[in-house]
């Protein structure tokens, strides 16, 4: 206390001072003991170091807390090295290497399943020949006029239709009326826009499929009501009990909900290049559980959701029910997006049925004043420009949409709150599904402000969310494209943050809506609303992906896609290199400037196109995409039958062919079943007999061959099917028999029933089915006969009835089809 070593040597000045401190502020003592406590404790728990720089003045009060986070963090992370190796030598450079190997491999084999797909497709497209259904298809295709309605081909070749398209798109309508009940199935149906379907019209699609999968949107338009109000028949009360009867549901979709089918909410929204452009849907009817892409620009011209107050508008209540004046300002705004930006489609959505017709008389008198725009409505093929009302928008989308709202005040200033369909039971819907259509820019065209809707006087949930809707798209009140408010995931971000700040950055935390979130974000500083580069660190959301592909390739390649340019950071080469991270961001910086300036010029490669890096990488793996070559047409001739011709060995010469011992023969008959399998008996003794030069075979010749046979089965060498033989696992072989010498070889009944089988099956698999005259008369071709005579017509009807028996073929409707195999 005092820097003596024992009472005897203080000095008594010092010691009165002291005293006269003490008394003079007596509350200080517990204090002192407190400190005096707390430096005993932190001494026991081994904080010996600091309490005594803490004491000697090395270290003063404000540095005592980093000290010890800083000595703590060292003490965890080499605790954390020692139990796992591979953190202490982790190299950031080698991980992004590893990262794109992954994101490349996982491209390529996306591509390898679609090659095999079309492969596997093309193997099994039905043969070209005249048989079964493919012959009714291609007596069709032969037609020029008088062709066969389309329901009763579908039943006659539908088969030969869904092997060659085995993809159907049809609506509920064209299901019942050109696909017959029974006559045709699919493994799988996929009910799309299904909140539009009425259960009635989706039950026959069902029950011509194994199962389904229904995608739809209860907050979207529900299945049009009004013929269903002319043809419903009144309920019936005793049938009314506690169970969902399928007319008290509106659609499909909800149906499969009521029945408690697995469902699946699919969270990432896609289509909208700037998050504007679904923000307000999300928040009203998603509550905010979409994950939406974060678009680079916070508040570009040509991109996002822009609100043109048309001051001038007058809503003719008592007349047109349209609004001219908007009318004239949206088709003006037509023309000038046809003559400045003709590249990106467009389309118009109106509230109203008659001010879509006014749209359309005011942008006609305009086309026809501006001929040179002509172009471009008869441009984007797969997109092309429209104007409609919002019952007929849904499924639509567009690069640019522009709005129509038209209701406002009258020629006397009166406001009706009436608002069309938005107003009605289910009108949120209906505006959901209006405010969600543009991909990149949403135009919103009004006579009145969100601040002219009285809620008092109209009410319904579909005129509030129009109230917010117009709030939103005038003065942006939803926070977008900004910084959202959220906390930094990690310390680590934030010394990131302050370290490119304190080098003259703007950056933001966080940037983002809705469930994705960028970590870091800096600002251009020579165009506020856009940002240079998005910053990655491997913190909390990095960690709690569920999948390598959602965290190593698909979230960069969405955000890519958006049009970010994205920077990684690992935590562990910023614990162990900031300085060097920071100049690789500073260089990051500098390259996403370059880049943005040539993406402006037009300079810049396609953003989804593969790094020059993944390409090499995936030419090094051989899995480089590409256009695959389909198997060529198989011409489907028959190879000939190839007689065998064996010769004496030199041991056997000079031995009659009855006196050779099993033993010695058995190799020669093996090697006539090796050319000739399978191969009867009789055919087997005839090649042995003209190999000794015989003129016939009689009984102790065939005996001997026999011998020699049963010989080479009983050691497995050959395989007995009732006189017939082949080699063990030796693939069956159907042959034309046309050119033979050995006239046995034409007798029906020498023909192997496994050849024959062989070849029935091949006829009816190929043709998808066949009629049983047509399977007999094929097989006679395949084999070399000019006809069917009657002993092969006996032996083949035999084996067709041994076939339906063993339920390998079966006879459906007069065709003889391959059974399917059971479930």
């Amino acid at each position: 206390m005092f820097g003596e070593t024992g009472i005897p040597d203080l000095d008594l000045d010092a010691l009165a001072a002291h005293l006269r401190g003490w008394l003079a502020a007596p509350e200080g003592l517990p204090a002192w003991a407190a400190i005096l406590a707390a430096a005993r404790a932190a001494r026991a728990a081994g904080l010996a170091p600091l309490v005594d720089r803490l004491e000697d003045g090395r270290l003063d009060r404000a540095g005592v807390m980093p000290a010890f986070e800083m000595a703590a963090f060292e003490a965890i992370w080499q605790a954390m090295t020692a139990a796992e190796p591979a953190l202490a030598g982790f190299d950031g450079t080698a991980q992004d290497g590893l990262v794109r190997s992954f994101a490349a491999l996982d491209r390529a084999r996306i591509d390898l399943a679609r090659s095999e797909v079309r492969t596997e497709h093309a193997r099994s497209r039905p043969r070209v020949n005249g048989l079964g259904p493919v012959g009714v298809l291609r007596g069709e295709l032969a037609k020029k006029r008088r062709h066969m309605p389309i329901r009763q081909l579908m039943s006659q070749a539908g088969p030969a239709v869904q092997a060659l398209k085995p993809v159907f798109m049809m609506s509920p309508l064209s299901v019942a009326q050109f696909l017959e009940p029974g006559r045709i199935g699919f493994d799988l149906l996929v009910v799309d826009e299904a909140s539009q379907i009425q259960p009635v019209d989706a039950l026959g699609a069902i029950a011509r499929c194994r199962q389904m999968v229904v995608v739809g949107d209860e907050r979207q338009l529900p299945p049009t009501a009004f013929f269903a109000r002319m043809t419903a028949d009144a309920p019936d009360a005793e049938d009314d009990d506690e169970t969902t009867r399928i007319a008290d549901v509106e659609s499909i979709l909800g149906l499969c909900v009521a029945r408690g089918l697995p469902q699946r909410m699919l969270r990432w929204h896609y289509r909208s290049r700037h998050q504007s452009l679904i923000a307000v849907s999300n928040h009203e009817f998603y509550q905010d559980r979409l994950h939406v892409v974060p678009s680079p620009y916070a508040g570009e011209a040509g991109l996002g959701l822009d609100f043109v107050h048309v001051t001038d508008g007058v809503f003719e209540t008592g007349g047109s029910g349209t609004n001219p004046t908007e009318a004239r300002r949206v088709a003006e705004a037509v023309i000038a997006h046809a003559r400045t930006t003709p590249e990106r489609s467009l389309g118009v959505a109106t509230f109203s049925v008659r001010q879509r017709r006014a749209i359309l008389d005011a942008l006609e008198a305009l086309r026809r004043a501006h001929p040179e725009t002509e172009d471009f409505f008869n441009a984007h093929p797969a997109e092309p420009f429209f104007v409609k009302n919002l019952e007929n928008v849904q499924g639509d989308e567009r690069d640019v949409i522009f709005i129509s709202v038209a209701y406002g005040r009258n020629a006397q200033g009166y406001m009706a709150m009436r608002f069309g369909p938005v107003g009605a039971e289910g009108g949120e819907r209906r505006l959901n599904v209006l405010i969600s259509r543009a991909k990149r820019f949403c135009r919103v065209f009004a006579s009145i402000t969100d601040e002219d809707i009285d809620l008092e006087r109209a009410r319904g949930r579909g005129v509030a969310a129009l109230k917010t809707f117009l709030r939103y798209a005038r003065t942006g009140s939803l926070e977008v494209a900004r910084r959202s408010g959220r906390p930094a995931d990690s310390v680590f971000e934030e010394q990131v943050a302050r370290a490119l700040r304190a080098r003259g950055h703007v950056v933001h935390e966080q940037v983002g809506l809705a469930g994705f979130f960028i970590d870091l974000a800096v600002v251009d500083p020579d165009r506020p609303g856009r940002y240079l580069l998005g910053i990655e660190c491997d913190g909390a959301g990095y960690h709690a992906a569920r999948s390598a592909r959602d965290r190593d390739r698909l979230r960069q390649a969405v955000l890519e896609d958006h049009g970010w340019i994205i920077h990684r950071i690992w935590s562990a080469d910023w614990f162990a290199r900031p300085e060097g991270q920071l100049a690789a961001v500073e260089a990051a910086i500098v390259g996403a400037r370059e880049m943005l300036e040539a993406r402006d010029d037009g300079r810049a490669a396609a953003a989804a196109a593969m790094s020059p890096e993944d390409a090499a990488l995936a030419a090094e793996l051989g899995l480089e995409g590409g256009e695959d070559e389909a198997p060529a047409e198989d011409d489907h001739i028959t190879p000939a039958y190839v007689e065998a011709d064996p010769e004496v060995p030199a041991e056997l010469q000079g031995m009659e062919l009855h006196q050779v011992t099993p033993a010695k023969l058995a190799p020669m008959v093996m090697a006539v079943v090796k050319v000739e399998g399978p191969v009867h008996l009789d055919e087997v003794t005839a090649r042995l007999r003209d190999a000794w030069g015989l003129g016939r075979a009689g009984a102790r010749i065939q005996a001997a061959v026999r011998a020699a046979a049963s010989y080479a089965i009983r050691r497995r060498h050959l395989v007995d099917e009732g006189w017939f033989l082949s080699l063990p696992g030796e693939p069956v072989r159907i042959r034309d028999r046309s050119a033979v010498t050995s006239a046995g070889l034409r007798k029906p009944e020498l023909l192997p029933p496994a050849e024959i089988e062989a070849g029935l099956m091949r006829i009816a698999a190929e043709n998808l089915g066949v009629t049983r005259e047509e399977l007999q008369r094929q097989l006679a071709r395949m084999l070399g006969f000019r006809a069917l005579s009657a002993g092969l017509r006996s032996v083949t009807e035999d084996e067709i009835r041994r076939l339906t028996e063993r339920r390998r073929l079966v006879e459906r409707d007069g065709l003889i089809v391959v059974a399917e195999p059971a479930p």
